[in-house]
C-alpha cells in the first residue's frame, strides 16, 4: 500500500513539473510559444519629422535611401513624395481611377531595384523606376499585368519572381502567382486551433498580412490572434510562432436574413499583429494586444518585435509614439512611422 502511495505521489509530482514547466497551454498545432522574456528590449524615443508641408492621412510608406513616399486615399493625387534630408514634399504621383495609368487602393510590393504597386480593387500589377516618381511629370508603369484571381484583396509579397498574398478564401490562407500574374497554387494551411470553424469564421478568425525576405521565406502575420506562420518559398511551414500574450478572437457564423456573415466575440476581440517587413535577414513587425471594444482602444501600436527568418525572436523594440505603420531602412538604422495622435505625421526612430 505503501509503495502504491509513493508511486501516486511520484506521478502527481511528475505532472505538477510538466504542466509548471509548460507556461502556456497549447493552442496551435505545430507551434511554438514564445514570451516577452524571448527578446532582447530597447526603448525607443523618436522625434516628429517636420516637414515644410502637411502629410496630410497615409495609411501607407516606404523609404528609400532619401525619398520617402507615402499612399494617402482621401487625397486628388494618391501618393506623395518627401526628401528626408530636405524634410521638402516633392511632389504628388497618380490620380484615382480605373485607368491604364491610375490605381482606386494601392499598395506597396516591395522590391530592391524598382517600386511595384498592387491595386486591390483592379487587380493590377504596376513596375516603375526609382526615378521617375521624382521626375515624370504623371506617372507610366514599365509594366503592368493583372492577377489571374479576381478580387484579391490582399497585400502582395515577393519571392524572387513570384508574388504571394493572403487568400482570404477557406481553400488555404495564401495563394501563389508566377511574372505574368498566373496563379501557381494554393499555399500553406490554416492554423487548427481550439474552435470548431465553419468557412466563413476559420477566414474572418485568421485574417492576416504577408512579409517576405524577398527570396526564400514569406511570412503570414495575423491580425486578431498574436500567431505568425513562417513559409519556405515552396509553401512548406518553417516556423509557427504563438506569442507573446498568447490569445485568440473568437468567431461565430450569423445569418440574419439579409446577409450571412461571422462577427468576433466582443469579450476576446484584440489586435495582434499588422504591418510586417523584411528587412534582410529579419522580419519585423507592428505588435498591438489591445482589446478593440475597451474604451481608448486605437490602432497605434508600441511594440516592434523582430525575429530572424527562422523564427527565432531577437529584439524587441519599445516605442514613446505609437504608430499604425513602419518602414525601415537598415543602412541608416532608422524606422519611420505613421501616427496620427494627435494629429497624422511621421516620426522617426533611430535603433
Amino acid at each position: 500500500m505503501k509503495k502504491c502511495i509513493r508511486n501516486f505521489v511520484v506521478i502527481l509530482g511528475v505532472i505538477f513539473f510538466v504542466a509548471c514547466g509548460n507556461k502556456v497551454e497549447s493552442v496551435y498545432q505545430d507551434e511554438t510559444c514564445i514570451e516577452w522574456g524571448d527578446f532582447e528590449s530597447q526603448e525607443l524615443t523618436g522625434c516628429e519629422i517636420a516637414f515644410d508641408e502637411p502629410v496630410m492621412q497615409p495609411n501607407q510608406l516606404v523609404v528609400m535611401d532619401t525619398l520617402l513616399i507615402t499612399i494617402n486615399r482621401k487625397t486628388e493625387k494618391l501618393l506623395h513624395l518627401f526628401n528626408l534630408n530636405t524634410k521638402k514634399k516633392i511632389g504628388e504621383q497618380m490620380t484615382m481611377g480605373e485607368g491604364p495609368n491610375e490605381m482606386i487602393s494601392p499598395s506597396f510590393i516591395l522590391g530592391q531595384d524598382s517600386v511595384r504597386l498592387y491595386d486591390m480593387v483592379t487587380s493590377a500589377v504596376c513596375t516603375y523606376g526609382v526615378g521617375e516618381f521624382v521626375s515624370a511629370p504623371s506617372l507610366v508603369p514599365s509594366r503592368r499585368y493583372k492577377l489571374s484571381e479576381a478580387d484579391f484583396f490582399s497585400e502582395l509579397v515577393l519571392l524572387k519572381d513570384k508574388l504571394v498574398g493572403v487568400s482570404h478564401r477557406p481553400d488555404a490562407p495564401c495563394y501563389m502567382f508566377n511574372a505574368a500574374g498566373q496563379k501557381i497554387g494554393a499555399v500553406g494551411n490554416y492554423p487548427e486551433g481550439p474552435e470548431a470553424y465553419t468557412d466563413l469564421e476559420r477566414v474572418d478568425a485568421y485574417r492576416a498580412i504577408p512579409a517576405s525576405n524577398g527570396n526564400d521565406r514569406f511570412a503570414v502575420c495575423h491580425f486578431f490572434t498574436d500567431l505568425i506562420d513562417i513559409y519556405s518559398d515552396s509553401g512548406k511551414l518553417v516556423k509557427r510562432l504563438y506569442g507573446p500574450e498568447h490569445f485568440f478572437t473568437r468567431f461565430t457564423e450569423f445569418n440574419d436574413g439579409v446577409q450571412i456573415g461571422s462577427r468576433p466575440n466582443p469579450d476576446y476581440y484584440r489586435d495582434a499583429f499588422y504591418s510586417p517587413v523584411g528587412v534582410g535577414d529579419e522580419l519585423w513587425v507592428l505588435y498591438n494586444g489591445k482589446f478593440v471594444n475597451k474604451p481608448g482602444y486605437n490602432l497605434l501600436a508600441k511594440d516592434i518585435l523582430v525575429f530572424s527568418w527562422e523564427g527565432v525572436p531577437l529584439r524587441h523594440y519599445i516605442l514613446n509614439d505609437g504608430v499604425s505603420r513602419i518602414a525601415v531602412n537598415p543602412e541608416k538604422r532608422k524606422i519611420y512611422g505613421i501616427s496620427s495622435d494627435p494629429e497624422y505625421h511621421i516620426v522617426e526612430y533611430s535603433y
